[in-house]
């Protein structure tokens, strides 16, 4: 029974993370093509901190992911998920050092 709970909450987990992933992919547009936004929804490069990429998407979905996890190891008091949750939201924070690295060779 304790592998089913847990199973289901890395499920839970994973479903939040992927539903923030397919929310910011399905606002992407309005970023990335200001000639079709409607006015108030126009962003420039120049003024955004960094650059909107799949790598940055991933990144955030993952550090929420995490996130929920070590949130529900809270909850619950388990100390594999708090665990597992903090690991994840390490891997978003490479991620996220990685895709800096490429948005200033970019700009180099």
């Amino acid at each position: 029974m304790n592998n089913q709970l847990r199973t289901l909450r890395q499920l839970a987990a994973t479903c939040l993370g992927m539903a923030f992933s397919f929310l910011v992919l399905t606002t992407m547009p309005l970023f990335s093509s200001p000639a079709q936004a409607s006015s108030a929804f126009i962003f420039r490069a120049s003024t955004m901190p960094f650059a909107i990429t799949a790598g940055r998407v991933k990144a955030e979905a993952k550090e929420f992911e995490g996130k929920t996890q070590e949130s529900i190891g809270n909850v619950t008091g388990n100390q594999g998920d708090r665990l597992a949750g903090k690991a994840k939201q390490a891997e978003a924070n490479v991620r996220n050092a990685v895709e800096d690295v490429k948005d200033k060779a970019g700009k180099g």
